[in-house]
């Protein structure tokens, strides 16, 4: 339906228009023809400065008349010829024409010349012009990149393309030309940057917006969209929970809300997506622009405190049919495993320690020669494939374009019976109906299921239970049913619960934007955008009495549907050296969610699962509804002087129907930039190819909780009133707060951009200094005042810090080509106060059965650890403590602030290398100044009274029983040791520097005719980890949320796995 759609969409006109323009000019300079020619037409046009005479003039007077016409008759006088690239025409000046006699004479006779044109990474660069130098002859590039030309043996052949160095080979009798293009810095600064509601080329962009193509990542898989960023853009950090289909936690410049959420906004092609990346196949991006400034950010107001993310999705190019299939087949494994005590040393350490008689001496034999017992994370782990196919087809004239893709995605997680799987199909389709009228349409839908149990911050988190389960025990009695641990009283069998609980989310995400731009004017152009999210989930439960106390299963259907209505004015008007863009906008956004629940015990069979719940004696039921609406008005102004001073001013205002009194809030801000590589003193030096320096600051928002806080909301609950007979009512849940408002944050930015050695190398820096005041706190009401919770804006936070970008171009040739590029960010977190509460605890890890690890506390960052120092053992091998109130004793009081989970520095290093077919890519990325709290490592080694005991190989064997005096392992034998989880004894640091991709491909194009490419690919992630950290990964995190409070501790967290895939990508 959708492809039928698409198709006859497509086919309102589908052969290229005689696109005609009209024109008034009289004694007025190239670049003002230039500029009317871009208002009155979808092109642009990228030249060299040296093309166009800066004294000259053109008279011009036409209506509705040829481009190609016009354009000749402008430029010809002047000796400037064009080229059409796509939507871009590309000026260069004329050579001097030849005759072919006179070439005869120096070249000797003609012959047939092949040649295929590719770039640094060897994907073949389509309308490229190559002509022969000297001559008018000429020829542009096909799908496939290559050309054909009659040439003369000591003919030199010139190739140009935009965005890229013009290249001359000599022909030199060779029959086959091989032409690797490299990128022009010069060229790209007039390449377009996506910003909020339009577009601005990238020399006059005065914001802090990192751009990330899909060239950056195109040789490594992605299953998670959000992988991408990690480590290829300077001041974003990526949290990745590695669940199969799990969330992933993505920050720009640091955690900003106290407990709200910290994510960024995501806009695809204009239109905010509250579904996130959820569905989004990597290949269908085109590129990324993160904003990170207030300049940037302020345009979408109270939601873009957290940053920014602007997706643009691949579309159909001009006369480029392009047909591509690719197949990649992934193995994944654990990458690290803890050592724990064999089954035989675990009885043999329970006869020392607990029960002299607690194992007979057959077993005893058995566990020593391998029949018996168990090795739990043999039983937990698994070798997992993932198969992943994706498919596009595109193409169109110089009107009317196409792009459809679909993906069908299959994982198996490291961990049993964990898995996840998408079925994607994305579709566009653009068309310029008329000279006035452009329109596009995208549809993106996709089936997403998710299985697994939950691997969070619970006792019941089966990697946490199997690390500490005993392996001498057996997995089944006789009668099918999982045993639990006669040792151990943590909880129920760690691989039943996996095998038998039948978890699973099945998702669907549809997104469809309809876009129309109408050309009002030469200058004046309106476009409304309007698009659709919808989410629609579905959660089922059920549990299997063979594991747990009864049967019993659970369902909810939730669905949310966002509208959004965005309408944009545009105008813009240059006059000599000045250049101004004006925006307005309008916009209407609404978002309404509804869901049901029911959760059934006491099953007859768990064969029924959740399917029948009137098999179910006890019944509970639950449904929700909520809506919220958001209307906007926005106003832009960019401003420069020949492209060397230049001004940005934004305000928007935001009205929120999740506020009372206060919905309205207003988010001004202001950059201005000073490109200083364009001024007459920088002409004569040879260094510096560009610099501009950047200055910002504004005000943005965060209005991120849920729809009617601010109101007293009332919940059900019971009460005896003394009697031994409960009666049912309600009481005031939470507290109305008529006078909350939106959470705020300025941000100063200084920013230096800069590019040496004929832009060979580029350099971008950042400082910035953010600071959210009147944070959205939820406060806890006394009880003696009536219990509950209640909104409040209170506290500051700070972020300060500095991002740095570089890449360069080591190497440049037809035959070898090496590009490196590295991002460093240095962020400082800082909580400055909490509206008068001296501090605010996190979550109590493992259900309660612990105290708080984390707490919010002024003069520290966000999350920071909570807990006991550590000293040594004492002579009898007992755990000592600082005592640090000093009364005597070690109890809550001497707890302090002993570390953190946020890091000071994150990197991110890339090396991209090419030699002739043979293409390799070698990613890095580390973080640096972070902490993370193991207690797996601390269950695991411990020993609670007859509840628990030892697992850990160190524990025993390097134990203080075992070595004495030096040991880092309390004594096991001891009666009167203490351990406390939330201490430095367990608290590690988290640096790492991981080799995540390295990846090898070698296209097989040249020994098949029949296909553009062929493409082999071998890569390995997560190959190499060094850290110190002792635990499976120092990277994955066991708590889920938004929230950043909880970052860092470990009780179970699901390991980064170690992969290697195989692909086949097949271009036609």
């Amino acid at each position: 339906m959708l492809l039928a759609l698409l198709m006859s969409f497509f086919s309102l006109n589908v052969s290229a228009q005689k696109e005609s323009i009209s024109l008034n000019l009289k004694n007025e300079s190239i670049k003002q023809f230039i500029h009317q020619v871009e208002q009155q037409t979808h092109y642009t046009f990228v030249y060299r400065d040296a093309v166009i005479e800066p004294n000259a003039k053109v008279t011009i007077v036409c209506t509705n008349t040829p481009i190609r016409t016009v354009l000749s008759k402008t430029l010809s006088p002047h000796n400037i010829s064009y080229t059409f690239s796509n939507n871009t025409i590309v000026l260069t000046k004329q050579e001097a024409t030849r005759s072919a006699k006179t070439a005869q004479a120096k070249g000797g006779n003609k012959h047939r010349v092949k040649g295929k044109v590719t770039d640094s990474n060897g994907e073949p660069i389509i309308g490229a012009s190559v002509f022969v130098k000297g001559t008018t002859t000429g020829a542009v590039t096909d799908i496939n990149g290559v050309f054909s030309l009659d040439v003369a043996d000591n003919d030199i052949v010139s190739i140009s393309y935009i965005g890229y160095a013009p290249q001359e080979m000599a022909v030199r009798g060779h029959d086959n030309l091989a032409i690797v293009m490299q990128e022009d810095a010069a060229l790209k600064l007039n390449e377009v940057v996506v910003v909020g509601y339009g577009t601005v080329k990238k020399a006059d962009l005065a914001s802090s917006i990192s751009v990330l193509d899909n060239k950056n990542f195109k040789d490594q898989p992605i299953i998670n969209v959000a992988d991408v960023l990690q480590g290829r853009v300077s001041g974003v950090s990526v949290e990745n929970s590695s669940v199969p289909g799990g969330k992933i936690k993505v920050r720009v410049r640091g955690t900003n809300s106290i407990n709200r959420s910290n994510d960024p906004l995501y806009v695809i092609d204009g239109v905010v997506r509250e579904s996130g990346l959820d569905g989004l196949n990597a290949d269908d991006i085109a590129s990324m622009q993160i904003l990170k400034d207030a300049s940037s950010t302020a345009i979408y107001g109270s939601r873009g405190s957290n940053g920014v993310v602007l997706i643009t999705t691949k579309t159909g190019k001009a006369n480029q049919k392009i047909i591509s299939f690719e197949s990649q087949l992934t193995s994944s494994s654990v990458y690290k495993r803890y050592k724990t005590l064999s089954p035989f040393d675990y009885a043999t350490a329970y006869r020392e320690i607990k029960n002299a008689k607690a194992f007979t001496d057959e077993e005893m034999t058995t566990y020593q020669n391998g029949t018996a017992g168990i090795d739990w994370q043999d039983e937990l782990f698994r070798q997992a494939l993932t198969q992943n196919y994706k498919i596009a087809v595109s193409n169109g004239s110089e009107h009317a374009q196409y792009y459809i893709s679909g993906n069908i995605m299959k994982q198996e997680g490291i961990v049993d019976n964990t898995s996840s799987s998408r079925y994607q199909l994305r579709g566009n389709i653009s068309n310029d109906i008329t000279p006035w009228l452009h329109i596009s349409l995208d549809i993106n839908g996709s089936r997403n299921k998710r299985q697994g149990v939950g691997f969070g911050a619970s006792k019941g988190n089966p990697i946490w239970v199997a690390l500490n389960y005993s392996p001498t025990m057996e997995m089944m009695d006789e009668n099918g049913i999982y045993n639990k641990d006669p040792y151990n009283s943590i909880t129920n069998n760690p691989i039943g619960n996996i095998r038998l609980n039948g978890s699973q989310n099945l998702f669907y995400v549809v997104n469809g934007t309809l876009e129309l731009r109408f050309k009002i004017l030469p200058n004046l152009t309106f476009t409304t955008t309007n698009g659709i999210d919808y989410y629609d989930s579905k959660v089922y439960s059920s549990e299997s009495k063979r594991v747990f106390p009864t049967n019993s299963m659970s369902n909810s259907n939730n669905n949310r549907v966002m509208l959004q209505s965005s309408n944009i004015l545009t105008y813009n008007l240059t006059k000599d050296k000045h250049n101004l863009t004006l925006t307005g906008v309008y916009e209407y956004s609404t978002s309404e969610t509804r869901g049901m629940g029911f959760n059934g015990k006491n099953l007859y069979t768990e064969s029924v699962g959740w399917w029948d719940v009137n098999m179910a004696t006890t019944h509970t039921l639950s449904n929700q509804y909520s809506q919220w609406k958001l209307m906007s008005g926005v106003g832009r102004a960019v401003y420069d002087y020949d492209h060397r001073y230049i001004v940005t001013g934004t305000i928007r205002a935001d009205g929120s129907s999740k506020f009372s009194k206060k919905k309205w809030g207003y988010f001004p801000s202001v950059a201005v930039a000073w490109n200083f590589g364009q001024e007459k003193f920088m002409e004569k030096q040879k260094l510096i190819s560009d610099a501009k320096l950047r200055l910002s600051y504004g005000l943005v928002g965060n209005q991120a909780i849920a729809p009617y806080s601010t109101l007293g909301l009332m919940s059900q609950t019971s009460y005896a009133f003394g009697g031994t007979t409960n009666y049912t009512g309600y009481w005031s849940k939470d507290i109305s707060t008529p006078e909350l408002t939106w959470e705020k944050t300025k941000q100063f930015d200084l920013g230096l951009d800069f590019s040496l050695l004929n832009n060979r190398i580029s350099v971008s820096i950042d400082y910035f200094n953010k600071n959210t005041i009147d944070c959205l706190l939820k406060k806890q009401i006394p009880n003696y005042n009536g219990g509950g919770t209640t909104w409040i804006n209170a506290g500051k936070i700070n972020n300060q810090g500095v991002d740095f970008s570089v890449s360069a171009d080591i190497l440049r040739g037809n035959v070898f080509n090496w590009r490196t590029s590295a991002t460093a960010t240095y962020l400082k977190n800082t909580v400055k106060s909490l509206g008068g509460d001296e501090f605010l605890y996190g979550t109590s890890p493992a259900n309660g059965l612990m105290e708080e690890a984390t707490i919010i506390k002024p003069g520290h960052p966000v999350g920071s650890f909570y807990g006991y120092t550590w000293l040594e053992l004492d002579e009898k091998g007992n755990n000592k403590f600082a005592d640090t109130n000093e009364n005597g004793v070690i109890d809550s009081g001497d707890r302090t602030i002993i570390g953190k989970s946020t890091p000071d520095v994150t990197v991110g290093w890339n090396n991209s290398l090419s030699y002739k077919n043979w293409s390799l890519n070698v990613f890095f990325n580390g973080a640096f100044g972070l902490q993370k709290l193991n207690l797996v490592r601390f269950g695991m080694a411990s020993m609670a009274g007859d509840t628990q005991f030892v697992t850990l190989y160190d524990a025993y064997w390097n134990g203080y029983d075992k070595v004495g005096a030096g040991a880092t392992y309390p004594s096991l034998l001891s009666k009167t040791n203490k351990a406390q989880p939330a201490s430095t004894q367990w608290l590690e640091s988290a640096n790492y520097m991981r080799l995540e991709n390295l990846s090898l491909s070698y296209n097989l194009s040249k020994q098949v005719t029949h296909f553009a490419d062929i493409i082999l690919s071998l890569s390995a992630q997560n190959l190499f980890t060094f850290t110190g950290y002792k635990g499976m990964d120092p990277t994955s995190s066991s708590f889920a949320s938004n929230v950043d409070i909880d970052n860092g501790i470990d009780i179970g967290a699901y390991p980064h796995p170690r992969s290697f895939t195989f692909g086949i990508k097949l271009n036609f």
